[in-house]
């Protein structure tokens, strides 16, 4: 690039050109593999895709359908980032369901368990307690039920809770250190202030002996009775009772995690209940992933050979254009921590098409100025002043749909929305910034594939 003759705005554009790319390669270290760049979509890397259905719903309004959902979103959207489930996708779908998409998960198992669960927390007052599973209790009235721990034993307790999970501001697996429960797991609780103070009002319900059982959407898993030592530290206030209560109940460290995980976020307001379940291979997404680079490749390689073999030196310029408009793309999905899908990679493979779009029209307004007569130079600044509205109008109207399935789209269709938009501004930049640059700077505007005119001085 020859620096005589270079403008403060030569310089601007070059500086910018710089930037971008340096910006762009960083970004993109360590540039494979691919799902190191960029998070990859339930398509191509597989992973559990789930829909909800909200149970109890029925007698709703429309408006609160829509805010319980939207809660229901929040809390699942919560546990899956705590539990490192990443570019987890989470949305309504309708009035009465919730898509969900974990790609990438090892387990589908533990992303059932960690969506499916309610997580209501009730403390409960324990009337009578059998001994074995088949031990027979039964209520003695309307305001008393029968629950049952994990191995079947059945409690009395009654039905109005005296602390919910609402009082929670913390849940943790710890791994027990005493001599006789080495190794085993238990759920660390700690309360909120208003929770804790809650907690000793309850206390001073109960009696020494009582039993207080801990119930996690229906199921006892622990009920403690009530100490002399318990009792007098709730009576000293509610610092003495903030961190002192567990859950307990031969845990394996996967369960504690996800129990933990739950009582954190909250509980969920109404149940949900898988309604359609698809568990994607993690082959089937590689074979996507295969066929997708493949699909790239070849379709930039083609592109990039059609430009060099019409426009010969010029096409060099839009070969430049359009490398780094591949690199502003994965770029910024990386920094927009955007997901990649198949239709993503659609959008990215008509990107490549509209790239040189752009390209093709400035050339060959060039083209025309440079057979009117007109001296290299005049040629391509002409050349490129008289496409500017012409592209301009194109890609609005490009972007202009992009937004729009961007905005009512789903999943797929966004990721679609995304790759495109982006592709689109970063067409742009590319041929009216690193082109138009090339082209008047250096020798690639001197050799312009057009008869000239025979009025040429």
């Amino acid at each position: 690039m020859s620096k005589s003759g270079m403008t403060r705005n030569d310089w601007l554009r070059f500086a910018s050109v710089v930037i971008v790319f340096l910006g762009s390669l960083a970004l993109l270290y360590p540039f494979w593999p691919l799902k190191s760049i960029v998070p990859l979509g339930l398509d191509l890397q597989g992973g559990v895709r789930l829909v909800l259905q909200a149970q109890g719903t029925e007698g709703m309004t429309a408006a609160e359908k829509v805010d319980t959902l939207d809660k229901v979103v929040t809390i699942l959207s919560n546990r899956v980032d705590q539990y490192g489930m990443a570019n987890a996708e989470i949305k309504r779908l309708g009035n009465d369901r919730v898509l969900v998409n974990i790609p990438g998960t090892a387990n589908p198992e533990d992303a059932r368990r960690l969506i499916g669960q309610t997580a209501m927390l009730e403390f409960l007052k324990v009337v009578t307690a059998g001994t074995s599973a088949n031990s027979e209790v039964s209520p003695t009235s309307s305001a008393q039920e029968v629950l049952r721990d994990r191995d079947g034993i059945p409690y009395v307790v009654e039905t109005e809770p005296l602390l919910t999970g609402a009082a929670l501001s913390d849940a943790r697996a710890m791994t027990s250190q005493s001599v006789q429960q080495a190794g085993q797991m238990y759920i660390a609780m700690t309360f909120s202030q208003d929770g804790a103070q809650q907690f000793v009002d309850a206390l001073s319900k109960l009696k020494v002996d009582d039993r207080l059982a801990i119930v996690l959407d229906g199921v006892v898993y622990s009920a403690p009775r009530i100490t002399d030592s318990i009792k007098q530290a709730a009576a000293q206030g509610w610092r003495q009772v903030k961190d002192t209560t567990t859950i307990t109940g031969r845990f394996t460290p996967q369960e504690a995690r996800s129990i933990s995980i739950v009582l954190r976020a909250g509980a969920l307001p109404v149940a949900v209940q898988p309604i359609e379940e698809n568990t994607v291979g993690p082959t089937l997404g590689s074979d996507s992933v295969r066929r997708g680079a493949i699909t790239l490749v070849s379709g930039f390689a083609i592109v990039l050979a059609y430009m060099l073999v019409y426009y010969r030196t010029m096409g060099l310029a839009a070969a430049s254009a359009l490398i780094l408009n591949m690199l502003i793309m994965f770029a910024a999905l990386r920094l927009f921590h955007a997901t990649l899908t198949l239709p993503g990679i659609a959008g990215i493979v008509l990107t490549i098409a509209t790239s040189v779009d752009a390209n093709v029209v400035i050339n060959e307004r060039i083209k025309e100025q440079r057979r009117l007569g007109k001296p290299p130079l005049v040629a391509v600044k002409a050349g490129f002043h008289m496409s500017v509205s012409a592209l301009i109008d194109a890609n609005a109207t490009t972007m202009i749909a992009g937004l729009i399935l961007l905005l009512v789209g789903t999943g797929p269709v966004k990721g679609f929305a995304i790759t495109l938009g982006i592709g689109v501004m970063g067409s742009l930049f590319c041929a009216y910034v690193l082109c138009r640059l090339l082209q008047e700077k250096t020798w690639i505007g001197r050799h312009i594939p057009a008869r000239v005119s025979s009025q040429e001085n």
